[in-house]
């Protein structure tokens, strides 16, 4: 069984711009983040691609439609493909997380695989979560090139298993950065990172990964 899996972390949204943790909640990409869409587009225009999927929410299924109207395939929503569930930190600006939550954002902060969101998942549970349903799609899809529009946790937790970190080397893994491109392979029963956070091909569009998420 073989399957290349194309990662893309969705474009620029409200919450980076304003420095809000979205986790599930449901707010759009910025004008920016739809010119990163379309760029990101662009560049895998040439590439094989026989399915998309996507994260259902709207940063990331916004991000994913440039790409299939111009291969010209449907995109399948995927709601175990979101962000973390952030809990009590949903839709809350970053600076009001850091002084209402300081031990658990700490944690999240300098050792994110040990983190715990109050009141949501931990990142523990969100890795769990995000490597079950892309072995799931791989077995539903072999020998196929599969693109997977997810968010940035999803995206950092599944490159540091396939890369065989602890959770306490989550840490070491980069924020990708938003519309950037990942992708590993599938084959003899293991994984393998083909690359990881390509964004070159974003010129002057590339967006700062906010402190945070």
């Amino acid at each position: 069984m073989t399957c290349n899996i194309i990662f893309v972390r969705h474009g620029q949204s409200e919450g980076n711009l304003y420095r809000d943790f979205l986790g599930h909640t449901d707010r759009d990409l910025t004008d920016l983040g739809r010119c990163q869409a379309e760029k990101t587009a662009e560049f895998l225009k040439d590439r094989r691609i026989d399915v998309i999927y996507s994260s259902d929410l709207k940063r990331a299924f916004h991000t994913a439609l440039p790409l299939a109207r111009i291969k010209g395939l449907p995109i399948i929503k995927n709601e175990n493909l979101r962000e973390i569930y952030a809990g009590l930190w949903e839709n809350v600006n970053i600076s009001t997380i850091k002084e209402k939550y300081s031990e658990s954002y700490g944690i999240w902060q300098n050792n994110i695989g040990r983190a715990v969101l109050d009141g949501g998942e931990s990142v523990l549970q969100l890795q769990e979560r995000i490597v079950k349903e892309i072995e799931k799609i791989i077995m539903e899809n072999d020998g196929k090139t599969v693109a997977v529009f997810t968010h940035a946790t999803p995206v950092r937790t599944f490159f540091s298993y396939i890369n065989g970190k602890s959770i306490d080397e989550i840490i070491d893994i980069p924020w990708p950065l938003n519309a950037s491109v990942s992708e590993a392979v599938f084959k003899d029963g293991k994984f393998s990172q083909i690359c990881y956070g390509v964004c070159d091909f974003m010129a002057d569009l590339t967006s700062p990964m906010p402190k945070g998420i």
